[in-house]
């Protein structure tokens, strides 16, 4: 059954599902997932990906469709899942991220109880943007922690606009406020003003070791054997060349929502 979700005038729009509850749209979200990925087709390629499609599939109660009730149209998607969190990593969340909550969801699927919900991702539709869709899938996301018995949420947040200034720190990126007090990305501000707190940073959310030759690929220009580094568009921290290969290591920034 669908969940109405009352968040400002965004959630007077707007229903909650899980891909448990509306099977037939499970085809619609990762064909949305999957676009939202588009423009940044390397971060796909890591270590962890072939566990993330295992758990999320796993987890259909946890994968959050945003639906717009007036014309029943998929707002978004959300992915996520029951992670096992242990009480010194929870103290101090690991450089990790996006990398290291697969793994912790997959322990769950191996037998380890779960404490937490893990967010991986929420992928919002062109048609949709700038509407307050995020914030009610992160009520979804709260809404599914609560069901499951859970602690609270974690999320290594992947600030889009830092992808302004690949060549910044995490670190001073997220040191830098507007004069309300709230970060300057726009996505971490919907976190905060949802009641996430910003715990640290994860300064190796994702990584991605390829050939050169695969970067060239996905550049789109040749990679000159005298670069140290260089940027991709849509990356959020430069890319480092070492020998014939190319290493990228993807900051994010953890962000806890308690229930």
């Amino acid at each position: 059954m669908a969940q109405d979700v009352r968040h400002g005038v965004a959630g007077d729009r707007f229903d909650i599902v899980t891909r448990a509850e509306r099977a037939d749209l499970g085809a619609l979200m990762e064909v949305l997932a999957d676009h939202a990925w588009a423009p940044t087709p390397f971060i796909t390629v890591n270590d962890v990906e072939a566990f993330y499609g295992e758990v999320v599939r796993a987890n259909p109660a946890c994968t959050i469709g945003v639906v717009d009730r007036a014309t029943g149209r998929l707002a978004a998607v959300g992915n996520a899942a029951p992670i096992a969190v242990r009480s010194e990593d929870l103290a101090a969340l690991p450089d990790g991220g996006w990398e290291w909550q697969v793994v912790r969801a997959k322990a769950v699927l191996d037998g380890e109880p779960p404490t937490h919900l893990g967010a991986f991702a929420i992928s919002v539709s062109p048609l949709f943007r700038g509407q307050g869709v995020g914030a009610v899938a992160l009520a979804g996301f709260k809404d599914a922690a609560r069901r499951l018995g859970l602690a609270g949420v974690l999320a290594p947040v992947r600030p889009p606009s830092k992808a302004s200034c690949p060549g910044t720190s995490i670190e001073e990126f997220l040191a830098r406020h507007g004069d309300n007090g709230l970060p300057v990305d726009p996505w971490l501000r919907t976190h905060v003003r949802v009641g996430g707190r910003i715990a640290r940073s994860a300064r190796r959310a994702v990584v991605v070791d390829q050939a050169l030759d695969v970067w060239e690929i996905w550049l789109g220009r040749p990679i000159l054997r005298s670069e140290v580094s260089f940027e991709i568009p849509g990356g959020l921290a430069p890319v480092y060349v070492q020998g014939s290969r190319g290493r990228y290591e993807e900051p994010a920034v953890w962000v806890i929502h308690s229930l």
